[in-house]
């Protein structure tokens, strides 16, 4: 049996004990596990993929430092419940085993038009014509 008596609040963790359904775990988990599956991929989004639960966790968390049992409670709603469902859903490609998430380029329905390379490319390009423009108009006044 574990216990934390650091934040003033003794935890003991029973073997065999389902310890998700306590109303403390949810609140300590709410804390730091984004409600909609939106806000949680835009955060997978600022990270560099592919991200390990760990580091996913760390995000979240960051810059509190609660205890490490709420850490791993955190770390568990992910890997069991949120990025398995991200996945069924096409959002991410989470590799269970490994423990892995990958963010797919596009998302469904979104489709990127240009590469930030060609855009640059078009813009580069566009700024020579005007400045060519301009020499020329100065040039035959």
């Amino acid at each position: 049996m574990g216990s934390d008596t650091d934040s003033g609040v003794t935890m003991i963790h029973e073997p065999g004990r389902d310890v998700s359904v306590e109303p403390d775990v949810e609140t300590r988990v709410a804390a730091f596990v984004p409600d909609s599956d939106d806000a949680l991929v835009d955060v997978l989004d600022e990270m560099r993929t592919p991200a390990t639960v760990d580091e996913v966790t760390d995000a979240l968390i960051d810059p509190a430092h609660p205890p490490i049992e709420t850490w791993a409670l955190v770390h568990e709603r992910l890997s069991r419940d949120r990025l398995p469902a991200l996945d069924a859903s096409g959002a991410i490609e989470f590799d269970e085993t490994q423990g892995l998430i990958e963010r797919p380029d596009a998302r469904p329905g979104e489709e990127r038009r240009f590469s930030p390379a060609v855009l640059a490319t078009i813009s580069i390009g566009l700024l020579l014509v005007v400045l060519t423009l301009v020499s020329v108009s100065v040039l035959i006044s």
